[in-house]
């Protein structure tokens, strides 16, 4: 009896040893692990996704020899990594994905941080697989919706942030982290650095001394975006730093939103989740609204059927754009989806609770926008 125990352990520890040593998708899942526990979300998104590739049959628990189970959750913990580096719409798919094939409290738990305590599950993930760039649905997960894309986003330019008792080189990493967490927001179309120097040199235009808001628009008409993100950041002796960033409309040159946060350090792991969270905050006030135009006016004015409970902000610009038919495969009858055609563009002018005045800025030749057709942020 004694020998059989003996030999039946022996099984389990090779059986583990293997698994350990022979599994790379494993390997990859522990490592993935560890790095969630150090706060390097980036790595772990990297090590989830190897383990993902390697093991397509995904199973949720992995029995050793009728003995143990081992608890394998590489998706779960892959949109958790994406929702701590503010990528939510990654987050929700991989949480989704999870919940799919084996719920789990866990994933159910970050899935209600996102998008609120009653969001249904997806129930077509491959509508909305953001790992797949051929995906022709173009759809965003926003709170419990999912929108439609239509047209560009909200293009941006950050320029560099203003130094108040910090040094050069910290205001440097601020500006490059910032341009970073605004693109992996997936929010904004985001002008890279390099590029927006270049553009700067071709239009003679330069960054000198103090950047005022009008002079910031002018800056952006130039540049050709929508919005300018500037800043300033602020150093203690303690080595805490405060960032102050604004998004000023380079239409009317106003300022559109503006945030701050804060850090007890200034080394880089602090000052890259400082900024990650003041990207999030610009995320979170400049949503993606969708809506129906309500009322044309001879004025060039528009009213529109969202205000600022659901997010519509003075300043914000609206591509306007009218459905057509449903477009059905002549073969096997599938609804494939509703051609579109974008009139142009408002900015939203006056915002109460419930509804929204905009000025036509932009109309398509030959195109005119009536009652019932449609709107969406830029």
């Amino acid at each position: 009896m004694r020998k059989l125990i003996l030999i039946t352990f022996g099984i389990v520890l090779l059986s583990l040893s293997q698994l350990h040593a022979g599994s790379d998708w494993f390997r990859q899942y522990n490592q993935g692990l560890k790095a969630m526990k150090k706060g390097n979300y980036e790595l772990a998104v990297n090590k989830f996704k190897k383990a993902i590739l390697d093991k397509k049959d995904d199973s949720r628990k992995i029995r050793t020899y009728g003995m143990h189970f081992i608890k394998y959750f590489p998706n779960r913990e892959l949109g958790i990594s994406y929702y701590k580096l503010g990528q939510n719409k990654k987050a929700l798919y991989h949480l989704n994905l999870s919940m799919k094939m084996e719920p789990s409290k866990r994933a159910k738990q970050f899935i209600r941080k996102i998008a609120g305590s009653d969001s249904p599950p997806i129930t077509d993930l491959k509508d909305v697989d953001p790992e797949n760039p051929k995906d022709p649905n173009k759809k965003m997960i926003v709170g419990k919706r999912t929108i439609k894309l239509i047209g560009e986003r909200m293009s941006v330019a950050v320029l560099p942030f203003e130094n108040k008792g910090a040094s050069h080189d910290l205001g440097e990493i601020i500006l490059d982290k910032m341009i970073t967490a605004l693109f992996n927001q997936e929010r904004f179309k985001v002008i890279e650095r390099t590029q927006l120097n270049k553009i700067l040199e071709e239009q003679q235009l330069g960054l000198t001394g103090i950047i005022y808001a009008s002079s910031a628009a002018e800056l952006g008409k130039g540049i050709g975006v929508d919005a300018i993100i500037m800043g300033s950041v602020a150093a203690t002796k303690s080595g805490s730093i405060s960032i102050d960033a604004r998004a000023i409309d380079t239409e009317s040159a106003t300022i559109i939103v503006a945030h701050d946060a804060y850090s007890g350090s200034a080394d880089v792991l602090s000052v890259k989740n400082t900024v990650e969270n003041l990207a999030n905050k610009f995320t979170q006030s400049l949503p993606l609204v969708d809506g129906t135009v309500i009322q044309v006016n001879t004025d060039g004015t528009i009213l529109l059927d969202g205000g600022r409970m659901a997010g519509l902000k003075k300043g914000l610009k609206c591509i306007i754009y009218k459905e057509g038919p449903e477009l059905k495969h002549p073969i096997t009858g599938e609804i494939l989806g509703r051609k579109t055609t974008i009139l142009g563009e408002a900015l939203v002018v006056e915002s109460l609770a419930k509804f929204s005045t905009a000025k036509v800025i932009t109309l398509t030749q030959g195109e005119q926008i009536a009652l019932g057709d449609k709107f969406l942020t830029k």
